[in-house]
């Protein structure tokens, strides 16, 4: 029996695509010339681009057509270039050009009325956005509590700096836990203690007596795709941890960096299980949109006044606010529904590659490795076996061009240290995640040899 005529078109625009024929970011045929080319109706050329979307293979730009898919966790690693396990951050070139050039277009349109000296809280009707678009990640909070910064970093070290209505000066922080804001720690001279987590999650015990000790001003969190181990708490973890804050005044700053792409069925953040008083929520759109540094921080009123201040006082010395253009590009993505689409991208294809480790990882395993991650977004950890030197390891991948990160950026000091290394799959494809794991199971096992 003959294929209807849009399954025969599909199966022709399909393999044309992936022939290469339509490059990735490459406007497809109209609808009009696909039904002059197969002479077929219009309802016919609309139901094979449909098709051709549901299988991820093309996109839609309003006003615009239909595009090949581009990979966007895209990485050149052929033609001898490194297997890069050493950073989160996907590839800014291998962004769908389309989708940017089209909200960069509608951005400069949309502000073109704005000051260049806008509120420092962010552009309004962007705070006003996200306060819906929170809404779907079971953050609730009201427009004036939403402030728009560039990225984590000047939160964390505004939050740092300030006083909070504690009292306290004391910064909690699990460890493992994310090493640019440890070395900012550190630089800054600030008073820091860590809680140790692990695979099983975190001593609740431990973490009840730093409270009542009456001396932390907050408590630094990455509830889930954690940063290095790339793992989640449970819910009655996270309903804990809201209960301990209420109970002893200590303020979360709860870091949702990778919400938006990964998330566990049914997840709600620590701040919807708590009283929002002592709640301090952020997310970046760095990991979707690379060439866009934005995120957002939701404030309690008690910390408002103060931390407007310190920004207003930052500027001598650093920007908190983006750019108009950025803010105005990430809400046409988030208007447009572009930015859930990369995200859906994202989140699917880091799966598969999730997947693809899992499967390499008893080559590590086997030889006395223990490997912590494949839950919850794109990190893990390979803690290595006593008689393995985490420098040496690196060095000698280094050399086979397979690029790691070291796990002693992750740690306070060495009380906490589990010596290993962290595995990032943000710009490895398949064939790379096999090759880069078999090149450190071979120097491993060369290390371990008598």
């Amino acid at each position: 029996m003959a294929k209807p005529i849009y399954q025969r078109i599909v199966s022709e625009l399909e393999q044309a695509i992936m022939r290469k024929k339509y490059q990735p970011g490459r406007q497809l045929p109209s609808v009009r010339d696909l039904c002059r080319t197969y002479r077929c109706s219009q309802s016919t050329a609309v139901k094979v681009y449909e098709t051709l979307k549901s299988k991820h293979l093309v996109y839609s730009v309003p006003q615009s057509g239909y595009y090949v898919v581009e990979n966007l966790l895209h990485q050149p690693e052929r033609d001898g270039s490194a297997i890069d396990f050493s950073t989160g951050n996907p590839m800014s070139g291998a962004v769908h050009t389309p989708d940017l050039k089209h909200c960069l277009d509608r951005a400069v349109d949309l502000y073109r009325g704005q000051a260049i000296d806008h509120d420092i809280k962010g552009v309004a009707s962007l705070r006003a956005l996200l306060a819906s678009y929170l809404a779907d990640f079971q953050v609730f909070a009201e427009t004036e509590h939403i402030l728009v910064s560039l990225g984590a970093q000047p939160v964390l070290s505004i939050l740092t700096q300030m006083p909070f209505p504690n009292g306290r000066e004391t910064v909690l922080v699990e460890q493992p836990t994310y090493g640019y804001y440890l070395d900012f720690l550190k630089f800054s001279g600030s008073r820091v203690q860590g809680v140790a987590r692990d695979r099983q999650g975190i001593d609740l015990e431990r973490l009840e007596s730093l409270f009542r000790s009456g001396t932390i001003k907050f408590f630094y969190t990455v509830p889930h795709n954690h940063n290095p181990l790339g793992t989640a708490y449970r819910r009655a973890e996270r309903k804990r941890l809201a209960e301990l804050a209420a109970r002893y005044d200590v303020y979360i700053v709860e870091d949702d960096y990778f919400g938006d792409v990964m998330s566990e069925r049914g997840y709600d953040p620590v701040f919807a299980e708590g009283d929002h008083r002592h709640h301090i929520y952020l997310k970046t759109f760095t990991k979707i949109l690379p060439w866009l540094r934005i995120g957002l921080v939701v404030l309690p009123a008690g910390l408002l006044p103060t931390f407007e201040k310190y920004i207003e006082l930052s500027y001598y010395y650093s920007y908190f606010t983006p750019s108009l253009i950025s803010q105005a590009t990430l809400e046409i993505y988030i208007r447009s529904n572009l930015l859930k689409k990369h995200a859906a991208a994202f989140g699917k294809e880091l799966s598969e590659r999730l997947r693809c480790l899992e499967r390499q990882i008893p080559l590590l395993t086997g030889l006395g490795a223990q490997w912590t991650g494949g839950g919850s977004g794109p990190y893990s950890y390979l803690k290595l076996p006593p008689a393995a030197s985490e420098g040496g390891l690196i060095a000698a991948l280094r050399a086979r061009r397979v690029l790691v990160a070291p796990g002693d950026s992750y740690y306070l000091d060495r009380s906490f240290y589990e010596k290993g290394i962290r595995l990032s799959i943000a710009r490895t494809d398949g064939p790379a995640i096999e090759r880069g794991v078999a090149a450190i199971a071979a120097e491993l096992r060369r290390q371990l040899a008598p």
